[in-house]
């Protein structure tokens, strides 16, 4: 399997080993970053338009062909705003919390199996390694929240803590009962061991309870309480202005796609084509980009699901969706889970 780094290796003769892996990894780098940047701005159109559309409006419409060009107005005027830091913000803490957000968030997007053969990084625990980065990401909330010197963006960096806290462990639990049943933390693996059934069938409830903590971490209408407009002006984003704002609002639109992307590695087959071999023509009919389309058709319905609700239900109260994680969640993730270990060892199912 060729890598990036095999690649500078032919192009680049004679060089040490080292100079061609970091380059390698220099270039991939780039590359995840300028991914999850444009599919972050992209999503903001995408989002406004099907918003626009379930409320009888048009959108954005002017900007580009039907208005698709409306993001990059919108990332040129936020370049051109002036960057106003609050007088007794405390300046590491306030001016960190953009880096933490952007750094983690692509760190986690690294070993998304894209397709058999199309992947950032193929690090054999990259289930653990996504889990730790997505946990450390929801930081940069809280160090917003704290630096701002701002009542309402303290109140939103201590929600995005109480979330990330209450909704974490069931989190963990229900990919834990998926781990159990493969024996691996390895992205590929899990996709593979999917072939004949998508773990969607014997976990439905492991993806349920995935699915809406899923909402939580992310921080996604109906469970955006970190931010919360109505309540906290905007949350821990308050203090912020111009592309400091603006990578802040992108990465809120990059978790779309990435929950999305791991509902569709860990229940829906990741790039497995529908109904296994029963329809051979669906296996390759894109030859080596087969595995991608099918990735990105489960994971953008899924997202369509997501601003489906973002666009439809009302935001809760915050004291009632962490009674639900604790009281309901939690309680039904560990049965989950030990359900799963019983059925493996009894050979029923992985």
């Amino acid at each position: 399997m060729a890598t990036l780094t095999d690649f500078f290796d032919s192009v680049l003769p004679g060089t040490p080993g080292w100079v061609d892996s970091t380059v390698a990894a220099l270039v991939g780098s780039l590359i995840v970053f300028t991914v999850v940047l444009s599919i972050g701005g992209l999503f903001t159109f995408a989002f406004r338009r099907i918003f626009a559309r379930m409320g009888r409006r048009q959108g954005p419409n002017r900007v580009g062909p039907a208005g698709i060009l409306q993001f990059v107005a919108d990332g040129i005027k936020l370049i051109s705003k002036e960057d106003i830091r609050p007088a007794k913000a405390d300046r590491l803490a306030w001016g960190l919390a953009v880096y933490v957000a952007v750094t983690f968030t692509v760190l986690a997007w690294a070993p998304l199996p894209w397709s058999d053969q199309i992947f950032f990084s193929n690090v054999g625990t990259g289930v653990l390694f996504i889990l730790a980065a997505s946990a450390i990401a929801p930081l940069a909330e809280m160090m917003a929240g704290w630096g701002s010197n701002n009542k309402y963006s303290l109140f939103g960096g201590v929600r995005a803590a109480a979330l990330d806290v209450s909704y974490e462990i069931p989190l963990i639990f229900a990919v834990a009962s998926v781990i159990l049943m493969v024996g691996t933390l390895d992205t590929q693996s899990i996709v593979t061991s999917q072939a004949g059934l998508w773990f969607i069938v014997p976990q439905i409830v492991g993806f349920v309870i995935f699915f809406i903590t899923g909402l939580a971490k992310a921080g996604l209408v109906p469970t955006d309480l970190a931010e919360s407009e109505s309540e906290l002006v905007a949350g821990f984003t308050t203090e912020y202005s111009g592309m400091r704002f603006g990578f802040f609002f992108v990465v809120i639109f990059s978790n779309v796609f990435f929950l999305a992307a791991l509902i569709t590695m860990l229940y829906l087959g990741g790039w497995q084509a529908p109904f296994g071999t029963l329809v051979p023509v669906l296996q390759g009919f894109l030859g080596p980009f087969t595995g991608v389309f099918w990735f990105l058709t489960k994971a953008l319905l899924m997202c369509f699901v997501i601003f489906w609700i973002w666009t439809t239900l009302p935001r809760v109260r915050v004291d009632t969706y962490l009674n639900v994680a604790w009281k309901v969640m939690l309680p039904i993730s560990i049965l989950n889970f030990v359900g799963t270990a019983v059925l493996v060892k009894l050979g029923v199912v992985g």
